[in-house]
Formats: C-alpha cells, sequence, structure tokens
C-alpha cells in the first residue's frame, strides 16, 4: 500500500468520467460513492452523464470473470471453470463433510461447514503454504486438510470455479492476456490488502493498468469522548444527540456506530422511535418513513412475510406446532386474509380450545369448514381458507417423490400461490423487495440442478430453508440523514457528524478469533487477520484512526458497566477530550405524564348487574370476585378470555374430567353404598372397569389423535387403580344413598342467578345431605374460612342444595382422588359421617371455634353475599388478595397494568 499512489476523491471523479473502475470494500461503499457522484454532476449543472463504473470487489471479480466467456474461443486460456455461487459452494462443502469418516462425530454440519469455508479463505487469502499445514497437524487442522482435498477434487472434477480462488483465476487470466484490463482502477474504502489482493493489483499493473487509492477524508476540528452508564444509555443519549445535531441543520449527515448491530437492533428501534417518532411506539409499522435507517441486514428467513412463506412449504411435510399453526392463521400474507382475519383468529383460539398439539392440512381443513348439526366450533368458518387448504392439499397429493431442485421450485412457486401468498393485504415496499429476494433465492436454487441429484421434499425444503436462512438482506429505503451502521460499515464514507459508540477496553480493541481449524502458529507467522492480539490491535487503531477523521464533529462513548461489571474506556480512546453528557431527556410519555394538568377520577365500577343480567360462570364468578374484583369483571362481565396452551397429552383439567366422569357413571349404576359393599372383587372390578371405558371413549371422540390405543389403554389402567382406591374410602362410610350426580343448583343471591353443578349428593339413611366435591389436585379446606372466602364452590351448594334437593346438609367434602393422596377432608355435622372430614369444635382445625356445621354455613352464607353484591353493584377495582398468589396466573395483567405501578 505504500507504493500505491493515493488520489483525492476530485481526481477520482476526473478518472470515473474518463471510464476509470472503481472498487470498494463493501456494497455500501459503492452505493454511497454512486449516489455522491451523480449528485455532483447534478450539481455541476448537467442533465445527462454516464453512469459511474462503481462496484465491490467480490462483484468486480465475478465480472471480469464472466466477461472471459465471450472472448473467442482462440483467445481463451483454456477451458473456463463454472463459478459457484455462495449458496452453491456451501451446498458442496456440506457434501464433503458429510461423506467423511467424521461426519458422525459433528453435531451441526452447515456451521461446521461454514468455518472451514471461512479457514479454505484463509489459505487462499493469505497464501498460507498447505505444505506446513500439514507437517505434524493438530486433529481439527488434519480434518481441515481432508475436507479441503475432498472440496478440491469435486471442483476439479466437475469443472467448478470457488469463490475463494476467483482472484487467482482472475489472476492468470490477466497474465494470458487473453482478457482487457481498464486503464486505472481506483480502490476505495481498503484499509488493508491481503496478499491475494497484492498479487492481484500487481497483476493488473504488470499489464499496464494504473492502480490507485482513493485518499482518506483529512482530519475533523472536533474529536470529543463520553462516558455513559450503560449501552442503552448510550443509544438514549446518541439519538437524542443525533436529534439535536438534526435539529441545528436539516441537511446533515449523521453516522451512529455500533459494534454489534443486530444484537442490538431491537434496542436501536425502540430507543430510536421513541425519540425520533413517538408516534411509532404503539405502531412500528405504521408505514410511516423513518428520520434514521439500520443499515446491517438480517436474515431473509427473519422478515414475517418469508417465515409465513416457509411455514407453508413446512405445512406441506409435516403437521405444525402451536405456536406455528397460530402464526400462520394470523399472517396477513395468505389470501383472503383481509376478510377473514377476525374469522381466522377466532379459529384460532378454538382449535387451541380443542387442545391441538400439532395440526395437519386435513385437519385444518375440518376445523375451517362449516359444520353442519350440531356445531364444534359456532360461528367459525373461513370459506376463503377452507378452499385453499383443499386445494393447497390436492396440490401436495401431486408431488412427486423425487425431482431435481428446479421441478421442486416449480412447485413451490404452486404450493405458496394456491395458499393466496403473499397476497393477504397490499405489500410495503420493505414487504415487496423482500419477496422479490426471495425469488431470487429461488431462482439460483434451479441453479442446483448442476451440483446435486434428485432430492426428495423435505430435502428439498430444508436445503432451500437453509439457503433462505443464509441470506442475509437490507431493504433499500430512501437516503434519510441518520444512519445506524456497524463498525466496517462505514469505510469509506464522510458524515457531518459522528456518533462511535461502546468502546470500552473490554470490546475494543475485540479478542483475536483465529480460525480452529488452522494452526494458530501458522496464522500468527502469516499475519492473517483477527489470528492475534498485536495483530487485532494494530487492526483496530487503523479502523479507529479511520472513524475519528469520517467526520467534522465526532464523539465517541464508552459504558460504565456491563450488568454487575464495571468498565472503563478503551485505551485507543481515553487520550480523547472528555466532556459530560446531559442525561437524555425523560421519554416523551413521562414527559407528558409529569407536564400533563390531569384530573383524577376514581372508577372503580363497570356497569351494575340488574335481574336482567345474565353473568355465566356459576361459582368461578365468585372464587374471581373474591381474589380481584377486576379480574372477575374482565373474565366474566367481559368474557376476555386467554389463548389456550395445548399441552402433550391430556391436560390436568381433562385429567380431571376423567376421573369426574368415571365416578359418575359408577354411580349410575350402583345407587348407594350397601349396593357397593355386596359387589364382589370381580363385580367390582367389571363395573369400575366398565364406567372406565364409558368415560375414556366420550373423551377419545374429543381427542381422537391423542388416545392412541396404547394411551387409552394405559389411561384406563390408570384411572382404574384410582377409582379403586377411592371406593375403599367410600366402604368405609355410614350408609348412604347417591341422589345427584353433576346435579344442576341454581341459585340467587343479590339479585345474581348462579347456575352450577355439583358433582355428587347423598343421603344419608337419616335424610340429611352430603356434598362431595370430586378434586384431582390438592384442595385446602382452609380456603372456605378466608376473609373473601377464596373458594366459594362447596360453601355456595351448601345453602343452594337445601333449596334445590330438600334437605339439611350433614357435610361438605372434598374428595380428593390423586394418586398417593387419596381421602375425604372438609367439614361435617359428625365425624362418623365422613372419616377424614372435621366435626364441630375439632381440635387445632378450622372447625374448633364452631359449635355446629349449621354456624358455619350461616357464615358462609354471609360472605358470599357479600361477594354477589360486590358482582351486583358492578365493582371492579384493581385489589388483589395477593400479588404473589392472585396475579400469578391472571391473565390481565396487561389490562389492569399493576405491574406498572412502581415504574410510573
Amino acid at each position: 500500500m505504500a507504493e500505491m499512489n493515493s488520489l483525492s476523491e476530485v481526481k477520482a471523479r476526473k478518472l470515473l468520467e474518463d471510464k476509470a473502475v472503481m472498487v470498494t470494500v463493501n456494497r455500501r461503499l459503492a452505493r454511497y460513492l454512486t449516489n455522491r457522484f451523480n449528485q455532483q454532476q447534478v450539481d455541476a449543472g448537467r442533465a445527462v452523464w454516464e453512469t459511474p463504473d462503481i462496484l465491490p470487489y467480490t462483484p468486480w471479480l465475478g465480472r471480469v470473470y464472466d466477461n472471459a466467456r465471450y472472448l473467442p474461443d482462440k483467445e481463451m486460456p483454456g477451458n473456463l471453470k463454472i463459478l459457484l455461487s455462495p449458496a452453491q459452494e456451501r451446498f458442496v462443502w456440506e457434501q464433503v463433510i458429510n461423506a467423511s469418516e467424521s461426519a458422525n462425530a459433528l453435531l451441526r454440519i452447515p456451521e461446521t461447514a461454514k468455518a472451514v469455508a471461512q479457514a479454505w479463505e484463509m489459505c487462499k487469502e493469505w497464501h498460507l503454504s498447505y505444505h506446513e499445514l500439514s507437517q505434524a497437524p493438530p486433529d481439527d487442522t488434519m480434518a481441515f486438510i481432508g475436507w479441503a482435498d475432498g472440496f478440491k477434487q469435486q471442483c476439479r472434477d466437475n469443472n467448478w470455479q470457488d469463490n475463494a480462488g476467483l482472484a487467482d483465476a482472475v489472476m492468470q487470466l490477466l497474465k494470458s492476456g487473453s482478457i482487457p484490463i481498464p486503464r486505472q482502477v481506483i480502490l476505495a474504502g481498503f484499509d488493508e490488502l491481503s496478499p491475494q489482493q497484492i498479487s492481484l493489483i500487481k497483476a493488473l499493473e504488470d499489464r499496464g493498468s494504473q492502480v490507485f487509492l482513493l485518499a482518506e477524508p483529512e482530519a475533523p476540528s472536533l474529536v470529543q469522548r463520553c462516558e455513559l452508564a450503560d449501552i442503552q444509555a448510550e443509544i438514549t443519549a446518541a439519538a437524542q444527540w443525533a436529534k439535536d445535531r438534526l435539529e441545528e441543520n436539516p441537511l446533515s449527515r449523521i453516522g451512529i456506530i455500533v459494534q454489534d448491530v443486530n444484537a442490538l437492533r431491537p434496542s436501536l428501534v425502540r430507543i430510536f422511535d421513541d425519540v425520533f417518532h413517538p408516534s411509532m411506539v404503539l405502531s412500528p409499522k405504521s408505514g410511516k418513513s423513518r428520520a434514521y435507517n439500520i443499515s446491517l441486514g438480517r436474515s431473509l428467513a427473519d422478515y414475517p412475510v418469508i417465515s409465513a412463506a416457509l411455514m407453508i412449504l413446512d405445512f406441506a411435510c409435516r403437521p405444525l406446532f402451536v405456536d406455528e399453526y397460530s402464526l400462520l392463521l394470523r399472517s396477513p400474507f395468505l389470501g383472503g386474509a383481509d376478510t377473514e382475519t377476525s374469522k381466522r383468529a377466532i379459529l384460532d383460539a378454538r382449535i387451541r380450545e380443542n387442545g391441538e398439539m400439532e395440526l395437519p392440512v386435513s385437519a385444518m381443513i375440518y376445523f375451517s369448514k362449516a359444520h353442519k348439526g350440531k356445531d364444534r366450533h359456532p360461528g367459525v368458518f373461513c370459506p376463503k381458507l377452507n378452499k385453499q387448504l383443499i386445494n393447497f392439499k390436492r396440490e401436495i397429493e401431486k408431488l412427486p417423490k423425487k425431482q431435481p431442485p428446479s421441478g421442486w421450485v416449480r412447485d413451490f412457486s404452486r404450493l405458496l400461490k394456491v395458499m393466496g401468498w403473499p397476497e393477504g393485504r397490499s405489500l410495503t415496499s420493505e414487504e415487496f423487495q423482500t419477496v422479490n429476494a426471495c425469488h431470487e433465492v429461488l431462482q439460483e436454487f434451479s441453479s442446483f440442478d448442476t451440483i446435486c441429484s434428485d432430492l426428495d421434499f423435505h430435502s428439498a425444503i430444508s436445503l432451500l430453508s437453509q439457503n433462505i436462512k443464509a441470506k442475509t438482506f437490507q431493504p433499500e429505503t430512501d437516503d434519510v440523514p441518520v444512519q445506524i451502521m456497524g463498525m466496517l460499515e462505514a469505510v469509506g464514507e464522510r458524515f457531518d457528524h459522528l456518533w462511535v459508540m461502546g468502546l470500552d477496553a473490554e470490546s475494543w480493541p475485540p479478542a483475536p478469533m483465529p480460525s480452529p481449524f488452522l494452526p494458530i502458529g501458522i496464522q500468527k507467522k502469516y499475519n492473517v487477520s483477527h489470528a492475534s492480539p498485536e495483530r487485532e490491535l494494530a487492526y483496530t487503531r487503523q479502523i479507529t484512526r479511520r472513524l475519528l477523521a469520517s467526520a467534522d464533529q465526532v464523539m465517541v462513548s464508552s459504558p460504565l458497566k456491563d450488568g454487575d461489571t464495571a468498565l472503563f474506556p478503551s485505551p485507543l480512546i481515553s487520550h480523547l477530550k472528555k466532556i459530560a453528557i446531559n442525561a437524555a431527556p425523560e421519554n416523551w410519555w413521562v414527559q407528558m405524564l409529569n407536564n400533563a394538568d390531569f384530573e383524577q377520577i376514581t372508577d372503580q365500577f363497570g356497569p351494575a348487574a340488574d335481574a336482567k343480567s345474565r353473568i355465566s360462570g356459576g361459582t368461578g364468578l365468585l372464587k374471581a370476585q373474591a381474589a380481584c374484583p377486576f379480574s372477575a369483571f374482565v373474565a366474566y362481565r367481559l368474557q376476555a378470555k386467554n389463548l389456550e396452551k395445548p399441552e402433550s397429552g391430556l391436560n390436568a383439567r381433562d385429567r380431571g374430567s376423567l376421573v369426574h366422569n368415571a365416578l359418575e357413571l359408577f354411580w349410575e349404576d350402583v345407587k348407594n353404598l350397601d349396593a357397593l359393599k355386596k359387589l364382589s372383587d370381580e363385580q367390582l372390578a367389571k363395573a369400575v372397569g366398565s364406567a372406565v371405558d364409558r368415560a375414556v371413549s366420550a373423551m377419545a371422540n374429543k381427542h381422537p389423535r391423542t388416545f392412541t390405543d396404547r394411551f387409552a389403554e394405559l389411561e384406563k389402567e390408570r384411572l382404574i387403580s384410582l377409582v379403586l382406591e377411592f371406593l375403599l374410602i367410600d366402604s368405609q362410610r355410614t350408609s348412604f344413598t347417591v341422589v345427584g350426580r353433576e346435579e344442576k343448583l341454581v341459585c340467587t343471591i343479590a339479585d345474581i342467578e348462579l347456575k352450577t353443578y355439583a358433582d355428587r349428593i347423598d343421603r344419608l339413611d337419616d335424610g340429611r345431605l352430603v356434598i362431595v366435591d370430586y378434586k384431582t389436585g390438592e384442595p385446602k379446606v382452609s380456603d372456605w374460612f378466608t376473609q373473601r372466602i377464596a373458594e366459594p364452590q362447596l360453601p355456595l351448594y351448601s345453602f343452594a342444595v337445601e333449596k334445590e334437593v330438600a334437605g339439611v346438609v350433614a357435610g361438605v367434602v372434598f374428595g380428593q382422588v390423586k394418586k398417593g393422596s387419596i381421602k375425604y377432608l372438609g367439614v361435617v355435622s359428625d365425624e362418623q359421617i365422613v372419616p377424614g372430614a372435621k366435626g364441630p369444635e375439632a381440635k387445632r382445625s378450622v372447625m374448633e371455634n364452631f359449635s355446629s356445621l349449621g354456624e358455619v354455613i350461616a357464615l358462609w352464607k354471609g360472605k358470599i353475599e357479600f361477594l354477589a353484591d360486590e358482582v351486583r353493584q358492578g365493582l371492579a377495582t384493581v385489589a388483589p388478595v395477593s400479588i404473589h398468589k392472585s396475579c400469578q396466573y391472571c391473565d390481565f395483567g396487561p389490562m389492569c397494568r399493576i405491574g406498572e405501578i412502581d415504574f410510573l
């Protein structure tokens, strides 16, 4: 580089006008310099000019190489090899590694192939001696040599040209004199040149080309540094600083340099939106243009429109899991989404309620269609989606077992079109560009015909998905004043103001990252990038020097801590003048809150419930009211409900229902305790088995995919064991007859009509009643005696039963049917009635201070009437009995916002 002539921007522009070629270090710089050249032509008063020949290094090499194909055969130095695309090359590496003996020891071959390809590129770029690598190499290097030999053999056998060796191939073409050369070549943005690039430049000069280096910008007039609390504070201060500079001069060009843009992208978007576009905080996809742009691209697969396409293709070969089918149903990129949005959201909820952990195409067709007779999902019918799914299934059935990639591209396109992708709604500019990028990947996938054999459907989708994930994409936006970019992206660009953040001693210079597949000694010997701390320090100094000279005003910052770890400024910036940066102003919403003249209104009541109000929920309404009036109002008056989360197998609710149903069916046949005692062991087992069979069959009709033969067999064994053990406890009671199974009870309290069902009601020989509620968990009798009666179900039954069934209540008990803990617990008027339940004045129990069960029931009635009166009045205050207990399983935190009290 010392021998290369430096060229000012003015002279470079004149050479470009004279058809010189400018080669840049990256695409961003090529785009920046092209725009700058065009603007200079406009400023010069020109209406027409020739497009400057400015392009990045790798595309330039590809163009020179491809142009050689169009030369007459007699001028060609030999048969020109087929240049592999990066995706094709990655596939070849994976195939070579897969075919090796060491493949079985590798967990993630695609990641290994990427690292191996990088090591191969290092060997080419830095002219590493292959002979030196093979001298007593470590195991990783030995594996690399084997894979590299396999890769070279594949390229020779198939006449392929790899990208790492492309510069060498161009060099050979130059030396042969068979290709034309540019008169002048200008290099822009190269902080350093590798030995391979230096050799290429020499080959150009030997052919008569003049090679220049675009001069770096002059030193700035002002460089300062500051220290801030942490990286979030840095981003906030940088955003506010950029906004202040932009308000001073709307024509300013401002750069924000961030070390790890992708990791900090969510914070960058949130904070810069908060500072520049407060209205976008709640509507980030409003479609409005932003004053800033984050330049570093993301994986193409991370964009929602592409994620939807990949999910559609996955759906064609396997069932979708809960989160997947939920996203697909609510995707705006499926045909008909604009007219069926609400219905598809409800359909998602209904499928979840059905407990579907995974969903094949046929099942989604079933759920999306209208049902005759008793509709399992009333009001949910998505005709457009249903038609698309039916056609989708037909197209899947037509797919061949195997075919070339180009054939799969046609089928993939057809499957996506059948599902209406991406036509669910009008696309934004960003989405439109993203879809076009996806089509480019599909087109490139067709070219895999030349490098791989026929693929089956699963393999084709897997390979396409891998290519899409590997594709980095950034939609083009209008030229905006604030550019957020990575350390290496800003190379060669000029700004009015520049902020460089994250320059603490721990991360700047960054730690070296030598290749694990090449001996560290050889990497150091050849001075390979990132090979040693000394090498990294020298390179970082060069980048720092360039950044500090990239604007008229430069601010560098460092965080004081990372979590609990104290940090210090990088020694590369510690000599700069330190200034104090005022704390960023409060967020816009905090300013509004603090400055507004609010009228405080205490609104703790919703609409009162009158006699005509119908409130469903039964005792669940009172239980929720006792825990938190707001939660009860939202759940039972507003009918708000969280989406179900299907579980593998049966959830706790379904397992509890099976126990309830099995016991209900048993007592339907057996009737009373005397009949139970008369059954022989064989007869009892038969009666229990019959009840269990019927209960399992009924549940299997609702969950046919869950209840396989083996699953049903195991579930029956579990239920038979539980029911028999519980009946053994029942047989120890005094004589009773079951007079109510799932008995409907209607009770009006404080003008609120509650409808509920009692699991079981037993009548004793003296006519008194015992109310039994089956529980498969661990109920607590103490919950009946809390201040707001945390479990009002059985207490409500205690006085509702006397009216509906006629009889005095002698016992209110839980029947705990849980493996390892089967028993009765509750309260009774006489402890002999139900073993395990407590009677009046029982020591060290909830009944210790009560002289009769009637006294307890009267207490319950008063507390339940109080809760019911709150419901009638519409009381909806946010007043959980316990934030730790009541709020832990509540779905309505985002509505009551109780978690934000301390924050505000």
